[in-house]
């Protein structure tokens, strides 16, 4: 899952340290996964529920490059869910905001 610096503020604000949830994969920062899983994901539940990154906020919405928000195939329950045009935009005003801050961590 990508990470805004607004969500890598809020979870360190939790007393968590970058170095144990960040990791930089082709400029892009993301949530470490261990075993397949987010690491603030215990088995059950999120952790960080309340402070959980945007990008979480948002599935199973995910941002596709040739079509652009779009639900996740590998969601159990897509079936279930109709995203509005609110919701697309929502998904496409924060990958707006994460290219505009690796442009600017660069």
């Amino acid at each position: 899952m990508p990470l805004s610096e607004m969500d890598i503020k809020r979870i360190m604000a939790m007393g968590n340290a970058y170095d144990d949830f960040v990791i930089e994969i082709d400029g892009w920062l993301q949530l470490r996964n261990i075993d397949g899983r987010c690491v603030f994901h215990d088995g059950r539940l999120c952790t960080i529920y309340e402070v959980r990154p945007e990008g979480c906020r948002s599935y199973p919405l995910l941002y596709d490059d040739d079509t652009g928000a779009v639900l996740d195939d590998e969601c159990p329950h897509n079936d279930k869910m109709e995203p509005t045009s609110h919701d697309k935009d929502i998904v496409m005003a924060l990958v707006r905001k994460l290219k505009d801050e690796r442009k600017h961590r660069r």
